[in-house]
């Protein structure tokens, strides 16, 4: 059973500096490197037609976790994430995003809407959340899903930041 949780990231940006920015490596070597306090990398980067697709190895510190899983890890959390960015099409695209926490019986996937106009960009976000542990898992998933509203809220900003320094 997955637990579903939705949120709202806005950027102060353009829709088209936000989707050339998805769709950029750099970019997304610069969200590995700064979401979390110990550095992930980028695994592999494609471009498709008119989108891209990231592979991510992050690193995810234990305090981003409900209290009831931290006590079942003892350290930082691996994640593979793979982001699949769609095109660009009158200031809207379609993202999804696939992530595995290695070692772990917590993974999550979404639907990302990316809309926006000349000044602003809102990613809405449709999370799904699972965790395989007997009886506590369908308490511990909206947690979750908490934090990963936290998480996505700290890559808009750090999106907001990369864009300003770099478009």
């Amino acid at each position: 059973m997955a637990s579903r949780s939705e949120n709202t990231v806005t950027i102060n940006q353009p829709a088209e500096k936000v989707h050339a920015a998805l769709t950029n490596a750099d970019y997304w070597a610069y969200i590995a490197e700064n979401l979390s306090p110990e550095p992930g990398e980028v695994n592999e980067f494609t471009t498709t037609e008119g989108g891209a697709v990231a592979t991510l190895f992050e690193v995810l510190p234990l305090d981003i976790l409900p209290e009831a899983v931290r006590a079942m890890i003892s350290q930082a959390l691996k994640v593979k994430r793979v982001v699949t960015v769609g095109p660009l099409t009158d200031g809207a695209a379609h993202i999804t995003y696939v992530a595995d926490v290695k070692g772990t019986p917590v993974d999550f996937k979404g639907d990302i809407n990316l809309t926006g106009d000349d000044s602003t960009t809102t990613l809405a976000y449709a999370n799904e959340v699972s965790v395989n542990i007997p009886f506590m898992g369908p308490a511990i998933e909206p947690k979750v899903g908490e934090a990963l509203g936290e998480l996505f809220t700290n890559e808009g900003e750090l999106t907001n930041t990369w864009i300003a320094e770099n478009a």
